[in-house]
């Protein structure tokens, strides 16, 4: 009987500790983590003028909450640029019909930096576009840690995530912008 109660009074300090360390912060290459959105995660403008952190940048204070929508990608991946071709062709028909942020993150590595800005700057995107300089999202973003390209999110006004979509086919941005105004 003792030993019984000692093993679930184990089981259950265990299954708190557990839970509190996944949802808390972890470690990569000694830099801090948090495990929950907004994350506090490094981030570069495309031009590597500005280092803001997704802390400050995914937080929308106050009144001005509104969904964010993550779109991950990489400057080799054809069917992330058909992604985000597709999102620059419908950005200013959805802004006039629903408020919310939408940010491109490229996860290059930086050999393949310069590109980022080429791209943005070629394609002409109406969005704002970071680089994960450090590819720390990965290490925190749920359903299988960004592994494979690309993938979208979206955050309600709160910072729950709402939608996420891995992979692209056509058609997919009516269902990312039907969940879009469903949040509104």
């Amino acid at each position: 009987m003792k030993i019984r109660l000692l093993f679930a009074v184990f089981a259950l300090f265990s299954g708190a500790l557990f839970a509190q360390k996944a949802s808390y912060h972890i470690r990569v290459n000694n830099y801090p983590l948090d495990t929950i959105y907004p994350y506090n995660i490094p981030l570069l403008d495309m031009d590597s003028t500005t280092e803001s952190n997704s802390k400050e940048l995914l937080a929308t204070p106050g009144k001005n909450k509104k969904p964010t929508v993550i779109a991950f990608w990489l400057t080799t991946c054809k069917p992330c640029h058909r992604e985000l071709a597709t999102y620059t062709a419908n950005y200013a028909e959805w802004q006039k019909k629903a408020d919310f942020r939408l940010l491109a993150i490229s996860i290059d590595f930086p050999q393949r930096f310069r590109q980022i800005a080429e791209i943005a700057r070629e394609k002409q995107f109406p969005f704002e576009v970071y680089w994960d300089r450090d590819r720390l999202f990965r290490n925190v973003m749920p359903h299988g840690g960004l592994n494979g390209l690309p993938q979208v999110f979206i955050f309600d006004k709160n910072g729950k995530l709402a939608y996420h979509h891995k992979g692209f086919r056509p058609g997919d941005e009516l269902e990312l912008f039907a969940k879009i105004q469903e949040l509104q």
